[in-house]
Parts: C-alpha cells; sequence; structure tokens
C-alpha cells in the first residue's frame, strides 16, 4: 500500500530505525526502513495505528531537489551533498529531515537532509507492528537489544531486487537493475 504525503498525511520517526541501503533512479530516492515508527497519521488502516513500528516499509522521496547527509568517523563529522536540479526555485520544495542508520558497517547515524516535492510510505497488506517504547524489531542483535527477525528475510528486504512493483511504478522504473545505491562513505 502506498500513502502519499499530500496535506500532512502521515509523519513518521527513524532515529529508532534501521536500514541498509539508499536506492536512487533519476531524481528519485527509495529507503527500506525496519522498525520505521508512526508519529501522526491521518489515513485509516486496520492494522496501523500511531507510535506504531512497521516491521518492513519504503520511505520513497520523488522530484529530489538535494540530499545532504553526515556523519561522525571516530569523532570526526562527514559530510556529503547531491544535488539534482540547481535551476530549480528553492521555495517549491518541503525539507525532511531523516536518519539513516547501516546495521551492517560499523558506521552508525547517518543524518540527511532532503529537499522533495512529493514523499510516499509504503508498506505491504502483511504488514506486522509492535507497539510500546520497548516494543521493537531488532534485525540484528546488539547490547541491549536481542535479534526478532529472520535473517533471510531481512537480507531479502534490503536487496534492490526485491523492491516491490508498487514503488518501481511510482518512481518510473521498469526494472530494478536501473536502481543505483547511494554511498556515502
Amino acid at each position: 500500500m502506498i500513502i502519499g504525503a499530500k496535506n500532512e498525511i502521515f509523519e513518521v520517526n527513524t532515529s529508532e530505525s534501521y536500514n541498509k541501503n539508499i536506492f536512487i533512479f533519476k531524481n528519485n530516492l527509495i529507503i527500506p526502513y525496519i522498525n520505521l515508527e508512526i508519529f501522526d497519521i491521518q489515513f485509516v488502516h486496520p492494522k496501523i495505528k500511531r507510535y506504531d513500528k512497521l516491521d518492513f516499509s519504503f520511505l520513497i522521496f520523488k522530484d529530489v531537489l538535494e540530499i545532504a547527509w553526515n556523519y561522525l568517523v571516530n569523532d570526526e563529522e562527514k559530510q556529503g551533498q547531491i544535488i539534482f536540479d540547481k535551476l530549480s526555485l528553492i521555495n517549491e520544495y518541503l525539507t525532511e529531515y531523516i536518519e539513516a542508520t547501516n546495521i551492517f558497517t560499523e558506521y552508525y547515524g547517518y543524518n540527511f537532509e532532503i529537499k522533495f516535492k512529493e514523499q510516499y510510505l509504503f508498506f505491504s497488506e502483511e504488514i506486522k507492528v509492535r507497539n510500546g517504547g520497548l516494543n521493537f524489531w531488532v534485525p540484528i542483535a546488539d547490547s541491549s537489544l536481542r535479534k526478532n527477525m529472520d535473517d533471510e528475510k531481512v537480507q531479502s528486504f534490503f536487496n534492490k531486487e526485491c523492491i516491490p512493483k508498487e514503488i518501481l511504478e511510482l518512481v518510473g522504473v521498469s526494472d530494478s537493475g536501473n536502481i543505483s545505491e547511494l554511498v556515502v562513505l
């Protein structure tokens, strides 16, 4: 199911979420998340309510003007930026701040600023949710949380070949092989 963010239909929290990749097709971003938290919703869904954490979901940003990021390596801040269109008027774009944590590297805590025209949330009809302050979806064990997700499902979810066809159609690509991965290191 794809939910559009026209008129502030949803708000999410990425700070406790896990991800591995950020995919790019032209000036569109596709970001898979585990444990994405719904902060505010103005749509009706039989399984999802405010403060639910989703097992597998995607944030999609269309017509991205610019993406900038920063992260720490050995207490040194690193930064990067991609500008897709230098000629557009900045006031035509919305800005979203998200976090991303590549769970399969030693680098954690990427902060992104994305300027875009359209934002979407995707989740499957088989979505599983958790609710409550300490009730998380955990794809890898760490010092404070036990893993509670299947390794194969997690690896498959982060594979660009497994991006749902609804998302591919939304961003205008017919084959996931045409999608690139953003490398921030």
